[in-house]
């Protein structure tokens, strides 16, 4: 009995030793790790890489022909034309200036008279601008003005003024401008204007005139103040296909005259007076 006692005591402590040499093997998932046998392992050792900078790109492979040169093309020359500068009242040339530079011989049925036949027969620009004379001359009656650049003439026929500067043909042109408007001044309007006061020597114009000139800037800067008083005047007329011809007062000077635009005809052109 005392034997089995003794044999049970030691199987229950080897049990038990068992037991806790169980749980003492065990290792805590928590504090242990199992490490790579790479440095414990002899003859076994890292491969030690280095790093290279990275290439920069190259716009030309190795085994690649270099792309052909493009041709440098040459920069456009500019030409600056200068344009011609056109006299005051000087008409622009006609579109086929070039197929007009050498004109036929104007021939008409019959030829103007005096004081008209000398300045169309000897003044070739007088006779291209007016061309074959239309009809007899003419006389029309009216006011004449004389002005420091040009004249004024009121017309009896029509009740209508031509302003005529000569302030460019002065100075060389060879041509200059004309006006032509209505005579809207009526009595009972102002005469003149007071406030007006001309250079000594020089006079400012009244009536349908003084109208005119004062309504429109374009006529006192083309003709300037007055210089002398009103005149009646007879002058002589001549219808042309291109125009007309008219006189001063005293049959002179001749005007060769070019409208710009149509009838009634409001403004054109005219030589030097002659």
């Amino acid at each position: 009995m005392t034997v089995l006692r003794s044999i049970l005591r030691a199987a229950t402590g080897l049990a038990l030793a068992g037991l806790v040499s169980a749980c003492s093997d065990q290792p805590t998932p928590d504090t242990h790790f199992v490490v790579a046998d790479l440095f414990a392992t002899p003859g076994k050792t890292l491969a030690t890489l280095e790093l290279s900078p990275t290439p920069q790109p190259s716009a030309t492979f190795a085994n690649a022909a270099p792309p052909p040169a493009l041709p440098t093309l040459p920069l456009p020359t500019v030409v600056v034309l200068r344009q011609p500068t056109q006299p005051l009242g000087q008409a622009p040339p006609p579109a086929d200036a070039a197929s007009t530079a050498t004109p036929s011989p104007l021939t008409c049925p019959a030829q103007p008279q005096l004081p008209f036949a000398a300045i169309w027969t000897n003044i070739a620009q007088a006779k291209s601008m007016m061309r074959c004379p239309q009809g007899d001359p003419l006389t029309y009656n009216g006011v004449w003005q004389d002005f420091e650049h040009g004249a004024m003439f009121w017309r009896d026929s029509d009740k209508s003024i031509f302003v005529i500067s000569d302030a460019a043909t002065r100075q060389g042109q060879p041509t200059d401008k004309w006006w032509h408007m209505p005579d809207t001044w009526v009595d009972g309007e102002a005469v003149s204007d007071p406030s007006l006061q001309p250079p000594a020597g020089l006079k400012q114009p009244v009536r349908g005139f003084g109208k005119v000139w004062r309504a429109n800037g374009f006529v006192r800067e083309g003709i300037g103040w007055a210089t002398a008083d009103e005149v009646s005047a007879t002058i002589q007329w001549q219808n042309f296909d291109g125009g007309w011809m008219m006189t001063g007062p005293n049959g002179s000077p001749v005007y060769v005259m070019q409208p710009l635009d149509a009838a009634p005809y409001t403004n054109g052109i005219h030589l030097a007076p002659q």
